[in-house]
């Protein structure tokens, strides 16, 4: 009986925009099955993979983003992001979604079609299918593995029951080494299927695949069919063995034999070999209702955060390349007529400025800038970043971090008493300290008693990385489809969006990674796995640029005008950036930076290799959080100004502003809870997570450790 019916129909109706000629090929063509086609199921399940709603994709880097501290709020950064363990308040990446996934959507939809395929067909054309139901088997081991990681259990082997077996309230398995095993297993049984030749007649997954079902653009637009099935099945292989280890390093300190096992395997069965072999997932960037990587979304990310002072230190100090594709510039450039007219009215301010010693509790007048507003003698003053320590959110001036995004310079008339009567002051006039011009002549008079300018120290992200054309925080649709903080792109549709599922790149840093621990990984060296690493994720960054329509990448435009905010400023020419055309890294820029950043001559080998990593993970900022329990890598240093800065890679110490309280990180999720209709089961697995030694007193300490979680006990 084809018991599995009524369950389709409802994945059915979620149709991908687009797809009608698929639609009419299901109802017409006599070679697809009568009811369903698993195919279209998959493809409906696997749409906007890991991404599950509208701007859903701007809301990782603003919590897990600012977490690994690649981002803070533009007004200072949020203790609320870290845990304050004296106050017993507990944070988490609560927007990594991995329950979700699973339970329901990818999961659920894997574990359907697989069940479809079981129970609907008969032998034969069941074997047609056992492509895609190893394919599904690989998703569903993928998600559920990241559930049991980072919150220590899952509804897993009774789940999705309800139908074929009547388990409406299915008991959550606890993850040990015995249910990483099974995964484990069974991740390997569904590889061993794809390592055989195709079955005869198999069906093929083809354009049903979202995953490696087609090939990415080199320019913006829609990627293109990949129409070798071969390949695409090969490919499917590639990502689960190379994921396979993933999991085995995670599992190593907690099952050393298993790795010792799977390593060797993997190795013979095939894992990723190339940039080309990497899992990413096509989103679109148009104005559909449920879309994650959406034109009209408000760019939240671009608006209300900077990047940090120590993400931007370390690209700087290793002369990287990718920091002009990760951060826009910020307000120190040359075509600023407020730097001008400081410059020329009040030049001392871009030189000196009073500091409050918070030490000594006294100001300190003009106190040098030291050279952080020399953008003229320093370029890449444009690139700064603001203070990752919430504690820092009040400071901002010579000799110490920008606590917040924006410094205000303000200006009095002579005789100015603060919080005073001052308003017999006004007007007064000031003259040019310089040579005076038709913008800037030899006198300006100021009709109020005092007058401000309002600078961006700190340099925004790079939004179309999160939100399609740089959202609709500014633009007007109506004008010229002007849309977007940063500028405009007429046609948002041809905007295809590729997310990194587990690609070349962090496959190669986890392989240098290994090498350095002393593991077997083939042919190549921990250097060899290093450069190859590197090399693949800025050639990958810079397409991806070019893809999103960065502005840097692709605009030799300088500003963009509507007539609802006049012209503004949305790609600074910034001399040795993009004065010259568009900015791109090329190969010899690749080059040099590989020769002048060698593994060989890092003080630290590891942490090179996760310096790299931290920098890859800008886009995914959860995989960073996965190498820091993992590693322990970067270290933590308490940062209390700018001359503090340590060489290398770091995080800085956070804590609270009110007392300076020390934060830390969480280092696993509080289980969520699906269902309430299953609450006794729920209470159940977190009572038997509690006994787990390490995990925590309270199921919401999130200090506390998943039992694989060993790094420096």
């Amino acid at each position: 009986m084809k018991i599995t019916k009524y369950l389709i129909g409802g994945l059915a109706a979620l149709a991908l925009v687009g797809c009608k000629d698929k639609m009419r090929e299901l109802n017409t063509n006599p070679d697809t099955i009568g009811e369903t086609d698993p195919r279209y199921l998959f493809l409906n399940s696997m749409q906007d993979f890991d991404w599950p709603s509208r701007g859903y994709l701007q809301v990782v880097p603003q919590n897990v983003g600012a977490l690994m501290q690649y981002v803070a709020y533009y007004n200072g950064a949020s203790a609320g992001n870290y845990c304050n363990q004296q106050a017993m308040s507990y944070a988490s990446p609560s927007n990594i979604s991995y329950n979700y996934d699973w339970w329901e959507g990818v999961g659920k939809g894997m574990v359907t079609i697989m069940t479809y395929i079981d129970d609907n067909m008969d032998e034969i054309e069941a074997q047609r299918y056992q492509d895609l139901r190893a394919i599904c088997g690989i998703v569903k081991v993928y998600e559920a593995f990241r559930v049991f990681q980072n919150y220590g259990a899952n509804v897993y082997t009774q789940a999705f029951k309800a139908i074929t077996e009547g388990i409406t309230l299915p008991e959550y398995d606890i993850f040990d080494v015995e249910m990483y095993e099974k995964l484990d297993d069974e991740l390997a049984g569904y590889i061993a299927v794809l390592e055989q030749p195709a079955n005869e007649n198999t069906v093929q997954l083809n354009e049903y695949d979202p995953i490696y079902g087609y090939i990415a653009n080199p320019a913006m637009g829609a990627p293109s069919a990949r129409g070798d099935y071969e390949t695409q099945r090969t490919l499917w292989k590639k990502f689960a063995n190379s994921y396979r280890l993933h999991m085995a390093w995670v599992m190593r300190a907690a099952d050393g034999a298993r790795f010792s096992q799977v390593l060797p395997q993997v190795l013979a069965s095939g894992v990723y070999e190339s940039a080309d072999d990497g899992a990413f997932s096509f989103l679109n960037g148009g104005e559909n209702n449920g879309g994650p990587y959406n034109c009209a979304e408000a760019a939240q990310i671009s608006t209300n955060y900077a990047v940090t002072d120590n993400f931007v230190s370390y690209l700087k100090e290793l002369d990287d390349p990718r920091l002009p594709l990760l951060a826009r510039a910020n307000n120190l450039y040359e075509a600023n007529k407020a730097l001008q007219w400081m410059k020329a009215y009040f030049p001392d301010s871009l030189k000196f400025h009073d500091y409050y010693n918070r030490e000594t509790k006294q100001w300190e007048d003009n106190v040098s800038w030291g050279g952080v507003l020399d953008f003229e003698a320093d370029p890449m003053m444009a690139y700064q970043g603001v203070s990752a320590n919430p504690g820092d959110v009040n400071i901002s001036g010579p000799g110490q971090f920008w606590g917040v995004r924006d410094f205000t310079f303000r200006f009095y008339a002579p005789g100015y008493v603060p919080n005073g009567d001052n308003d017999n002051l006004g007007p007064w006039t000031v003259t040019n300290q310089g040579t005076p011009t038709e913008d800037f002549p030899a006198t300006w008079t100021i009709y109020n008693p005092d007058t401000s300018f309002t600078i961006e120290m700190g340099s925004r992200p790079q939004g179309r990385y999160w939100v399609a054309a740089g959202g609709a925080q500014y633009g007007v649709a109506s004008e010229g489809n002007g849309n977007g903080y940063d500028g405009s792109i007429d046609d948002r549709w041809s905007i295809f969006f590729r997310q990194p599922v587990y690609t070349y790149p962090e496959f190669c840093f986890m392989m240098a990674y290994l090498t350095l621990d002393g593991e077997n990984t083939g042919s190549k060296s921990a250097a060899e796995w290093y450069e190859d690493g590197v090399k693949a994720a800025m050639e990958e960054l810079q397409a991806e640029a070019i893809r999103y329509g960065v502005q840097v990448a692709t605009n030799t435009e300088h500003t963009y005008y509507t007539e609802a905010t006049g012209t503004r400023y949305v790609n600074p020419e910034i001399k040795g950036i993009n004065d010259n055309g568009v900015y791109a890294i090329d190969g010899s820029m690749i080059s040099s930076y590989l020769s002048a950043n060698a593994l060989s001559s890092a003080a630290d080998q590891k942490e090179a290799v996760v310096g790299q990593m931290w920098i890859y993970s800008y886009r995914q900022p959860q995989k960073m959080w996965d190498w820091w329990r993992l590693t322990g890598y970067p270290k933590v240093v308490d940062v209390n100004t700018p001359a503090d800065r340590p060489t290398g890679l770091y995080w800085v110490q956070p804590s609270t502003e009110a007392d300076g309280t020390v934060l830390t990180w969480p280092r696993r999720g509080a289980l969520p809870q699906p269902e309430a209709a299953n609450n006794a089961n729920y209470n159940a697995a977190r009572d038997e997570l509690l006994k787990i030694s390490g995990y925590g007193s309270t199921y919401n300490e999130t200090t506390g450790r998943i039992f694989w979680d060993k790094q420096g006990l």
